[in-house]
């Protein structure tokens, strides 16, 4: 058999049941506001709103509707200003750039009209003495003599009337203002090559040509007459070198500088064919370029 719930024994209920509580007394903060946002009264603005919390006014714009105020730029005079400015500086550049074109290309002046008067260059102020020309060397053959020591006058030594070898002599003044006198003593027209021991080493058609020179110095110092003597061959229609150097073992180039008074004995080689040993013709060129020649 089931049975209700029973009152507990020993609990006094009615007695611990809470009783209604007193109503909250509000401290009194002057008239009610329309909302918590709204404002008061106009002539005092109360900073606290209901229980004591802070309130926030907002006063709004008077003219609402027009909304925020434009921003303004700068004013139109300092544009224009900026742009003259602007507009100057390139027309400038332009004109530097034409005048630097201008001066490179050169343009021949306009001539001076009918009624303008032009000042006379000025005169350039000398800095130093102009220097002298030295005068052009004259170009003397030399002087050719015979085995007495007498000149010769009547053109001997030229190619058509060639001077004799072991006869005749050469002699012109040198650059150390003494006198170089040279001689052909004599030609070998079929000489054989030296320390060939006599074997044929000539090609067929040609023949070796020696020729042994002496050269007397008379002036100051000391002169070798390799420094002012060029010896070749001619024929009608070859020009021959000297080939002695490296062949023959007493070349030009063998002699030591000569003193007042000195000579030496040298050779030469030339390598001529066959045909022209007839106008070969022995040729000494002298420091002024004239060329004097002996027959052979």
């Amino acid at each position: 058999m089931t049975s209700g719930r029973g009152e507990p024994t020993g609990y006094e209920w009615e007695e611990s049941v809470p009783t209604e509580s007193a109503p909250l007394a509000l401290p009194d903060r002057g008239a009610p506001r329309d909302s918590a946002l709204g404002a008061g009264p106009a002539d005092e603005p109360d900073p606290v709103g209901p229980y004591g919390a802070p309130t926030f006014t907002y006063d709004p714009p008077e003219d609402d509707d027009e909304g925020p105020e434009p921003r303004v730029g700068p004013p139109l005079t300092v544009i224009v200003a900026i742009v003259a400015l602007v507009s100057s500086a390139l027309v400038l550049s332009v004109a530097l750039m034409v005048t630097g074109v201008t001066r490179l290309v050169g343009p021949d002046p306009a001539p001076p009209s009918a009624g303008a008067t032009q000042d006379p260059p000025p005169t350039p102020r000398a800095t130093s003495s102009p220097t002298p020309t030295a005068p052009a060397q004259e170009r003397t053959p030399g002087v050719v003599s015979d085995s007495s020591g007498r000149e010769v006058t009547d053109g001997t030594g030229r190619y058509d009337d060639p001077a004799v070898v072991g006869e005749h002599t050469v002699s012109w003044e040198i650059w150390t203002g003494g006198t170089l006198d040279v001689t052909p003593l004599e030609v070998d027209l079929d000489a054989s090559v030296p320390r060939a021991q006599g074997q044929d080493v000539l090609q067929d058609g040609f023949r070796l040509v020696l020729v042994t020179y002496e050269a007397a110095y008379d002036g100051p110092g000391r002169f070798a007459p390799v420094e002012e003597l060029w010896l070749t061959g001619e024929t009608d229609l070859t020009y021959f070198p000297d080939v002695g150097e490296g062949l023959v073992p007493d070349p030009m180039r063998g002699v030591e500088p000569l003193a007042a008074g000195e000579s030496a004995r040298f050779r030469s080689a030339f390598l001529v064919p066959e045909g022209e040993l007839d106008s070969f013709r022995l040729a000494l060129e002298t420091f002024t370029g004239e060329t004097l020649y002996f027959a052979t």
